[in-house]
């Protein structure tokens, strides 16, 4: 049995905590550790948690330990799973049991697939990318590390994201649609034409964010 730790003990490492739970696995694969936070005090006040074990930077895996990246911003995601790779850390991919996986769908590792998630055939999913509940994904699409696809939002058949892409509540990305490296769709926003890197956009449809 693996022992599996969640990196980030707030609100959305909570989350990731019952997911964990209710995802293919658990009980018979893996059970749960605690947390990697180095705020100590982030449980206060809640109850039914495991514990905060120790911050990512002072944590030594042990070769029982799996370990699942529960930050919803991209380049924090970034830093903290590479820490923990860089010490001989192995994430595993949680996948909600209510999760539709089609045929030939390729995923790396570190990835939490939510509940009634749809990922459709023949999608290739990078490392450590993250869908929140309902998100909806067409066929031969293909997501890049590091992203962050939020509740309810869709990418069409034959779309694609680079790394490091954050798909806020609602968005969509029509079929072929590109969306660049390091790009923040916002919430609601339709992406009809290529997304350039390292942008914001919004709206619909979707244009670039200038401040």
């Amino acid at each position: 049995m693996k022992h599996l730790l969640i990196i980030g003990a707030r609100g959305f490492g909570r989350e990731v905590f019952c997911l964990a739970q209710q995802s293919v696995g658990f009980g018979t694969e893996y059970d749960i550790k605690g947390f990697l936070d180095d705020k100590t005090t982030a449980l206060d006040g809640y109850e039914g948690y495991p514990p905060i074990v120790s911050s990512v930077e002072n944590y030594t895996p042990q070769p029982d330990d799996v370990f699942a990246c529960a930050l919803g911003d991209v380049s924090y995601k970034k830093k903290y799973a590479e820490m923990i790779l860089a010490k001989g850390g192995k994430f595993i991919n949680i996948i909600h049991k209510t999760a539709s996986v089609s045929n030939n769908v390729r995923m790396g590792i570190g990835c939490i697939v939510s509940a009634y998630v749809s990922l459709s055939c023949d999608v290739e999913i990078g490392s450590f990318v993250t869908f929140q509940r309902f998100a909806a994904i067409g066929h031969d699409a293909h997501i890049g590390d590091y992203c962050h696809l939020n509740t309810n939002s869709f990418m069409g058949g034959f779309s694609r994201l680079g790394s490091l892409v954050t798909l806020w509540t609602g968005a969509s990305v029509l079929p072929h649609m590109v969306v660049e490296n390091n790009v923040i769709v916002g919430a609601g926003a339709v992406v009809i034409k290529r997304a350039k890197a390292d942008t914001t956009v919004y709206g619909n449809p979707a244009k670039e964010l200038r401040y």
